[in-house]
């Protein structure tokens, strides 16, 4: 019913364009005539109001209709006898009959020109569209981006609802929905809605409306994928019958095949990353072995010999000797309990996607903690903290912040070689709090400086003390785990230090939203 009264509106507004430019033509050769009496011109203001009435109007009907005006109102208004009807006179059946040929093959040239100009117009604008999809695509990333783009794009392309399944459409476990019009609510969970969907994602055929298969469905389902594998089915509920034409399913299709391509992109870099990880992983775990063999040698090597050389002169040795061996001991033992608690540290970080389970934790205990620590294991080390008077909670793994805090302590303590106080200052910035540990010993050697944080040191020397061992290593990959960054470089004025960064929540209130 809807569509009956949107054609006789058009028949009605073509034909009063008519009608208006037939009365508008008449009155100017009736003025032409009056001024010049020159009656000659007459057909070719008929014939120009032909192709007047072909591109004012839809189709060229109206102007071979006009063509008929013309000939019947020069007969009657400018042909001897005038205000009446001739049509016997010498000469006039020809003339006359010339002069509707040639206003009908100008009217019907009009109107295919104009139908020309028109296609061409809905072409440049959906190669326009295309281009746009494809440029914007191209520069998104992430599935999800990709499902919101693509389907905002469709529905404002095509004004309609549009559904975008990412699997089964009959499982319905990830699917995006947009619709524009309050009518088609629902619409899309029917049953013969869904069937359709389902039958476009088995079989990779165009099904619904418009189409041969499933016409019953209101909407148009098109596949997304290759002719060899569909992962999901994009629907679209058109209110034009003209959008279902064979021309326009098929640049459906075309954009279609660009999220295909955007999606089919995604997957690919998606394995990449996953490979990257896997690489990183195997990696971290090269680099694990070679820094544990490295850094439990010697002190294992120490015990035992500690131990041995106790054992067998264990009646003539003397009591400092003996001391000095059984501390000996003490302190590899300390290291290896050290070691373990990093190799610990790794378990918790390890799993497949490395995520921490961070709580709010006040930067000042986490510190107070560390030194702590560091106090029972080097009672003689002076460590200077400078904490920000504001009260702000950092989410993190308390745990896992405080042993990265003691690996930097302890490096800085063994291998500075300095006996000035070590600096452990926090600082907060807007979106992070930048933890830095510095001392003024001897600093790091350039060479180490692009790989100091790969597990493995470049110094070759037989006390594993010596090395820098798993622990920037572990530090890394904590940090990482964190969302932050940790760097280190040498101080100017001589010594190194070594800062990380975790992001921070702006209030407690935020945390976890």
């Amino acid at each position: 019913m809807e569509r009956k009264q949107i054609n006789f509106s058009l028949f009605l507004i073509d034909f009063l364009k008519t009608m208006c430019i037939f009365i508008f033509t008449t009155l100017l050769a009736f003025l032409l005539v009056r001024a010049s009496s020159i009656r000659d011109n007459i057909l070719g203001i008929y014939i120009l109001s032909v192709a007047l009435v072909a591109v004012f109007t839809s189709g060229y009907v109206w102007g071979i209709f006009s063509s008929f005006l013309g000939i019947f109102s020069v007969n009657y208004f400018f042909t001897y006898p005038y205000y009446a009807f001739n049509f016997l006179m010498a000469g006039y059946p020809l003339t006359f009959f010339s002069m509707l040929i040639i206003s009908s093959i100008i009217s019907v040239l009009t109107a295919k020109i104009k139908k020309q100009a028109i296609i061409s117009a809905a072409r440049e604008k959906q190669a326009q569209s295309l281009h746009d999809i494809t440029k914007q695509l191209l520069t998104t990333t992430g599935m999800d981006n990709i499902r919101s783009l693509a389907l905002d794009y469709f529905s404002h392309f095509h004004h309609c609802s549009v559904i975008i399944y990412f699997g089964s459409p009959l499982e319905k476990k990830d699917y995006r929905t947009k619709v524009i019009f309050p009518e088609h609510n629902g619409i899309f969970q029917q049953i013969q809605e869904l069937d359709a969907a389902q039958y476009c994602y088995i079989y990779a055929k165009t099904v619904g409306a418009g189409t041969a298969r499933h016409a019953c469905a209101k909407a148009t389902y098109l596949p997304i994928g290759t002719s060899s594998s569909v992962f999901g089915v994009i629907g679209l509920l058109l209110e034009n019958e003209s959008d279902r034409e064979p021309e326009k399913l098929n640049f459906l299709s075309i954009m279609t095949s660009q999220l295909i391509l955007a999606v089919e992109r995604q997957r690919l870099f998606e394995k990449q990353q996953k490979i990257l990880v896997e690489t990183e992983k195997e990696k971290m775990r090269s680099n694990l072995l070679r820094a544990v063999s490295h850094d439990l040698r010697t002190p294992l090597t120490c015990i035992l010999f500690s131990a041995t050389t106790h054992l067998e002169k264990e009646d003539t040795i003397e009591k400092e000797e003996s001391k000095r061996l059984l501390q000996d001991i003490i302190q590899d033992a300390q290291w290896l309990i050290h070691m373990v608690e990093n190799l610990l540290a790794v378990t918790r970080i390890s799993n497949e996607k490395a995520v921490v389970k961070k709580q709010p934790e006040a930067a000042e205990e986490v510190v107070a903690q560390a030194i702590t620590k560091m106090k029972k294991r080097f009672p003689g080390c002076q460590i200077q903290a400078s904490v920000p008077d504001e009260f702000i909670m950092i989410p993190m793994d308390a745990t896992l912040i405080v042993q990265v805090l003691v690996n930097l302590l302890e490096n800085a303590i063994r291998h500075s070689h300095s006996t000035k106080p070590i600096l452990l200052t926090v600082i907060y910035t807007d979106q992070d709090a930048l933890f830095s540990i510095k001392d003024n010993g001897i600093g790091l050697k350039e060479e180490e400086l692009p790989h100091i944080f790969e597990g493995v040191s470049t110094e070759k020397t037989g006390d594993s003390t010596r090395g820098l061992g798993i622990g920037l290593s572990i530090c890394k990959a904590i940090i990482s785990a964190h969302k932050g960054n940790i760097t280190a470089e040498n101080n100017i004025d001589g010594g190194a230090t070594f800062r990380f960064s975790l992001p921070k929540e702006r209030s407690l209130e935020t945390y976890g939203k």
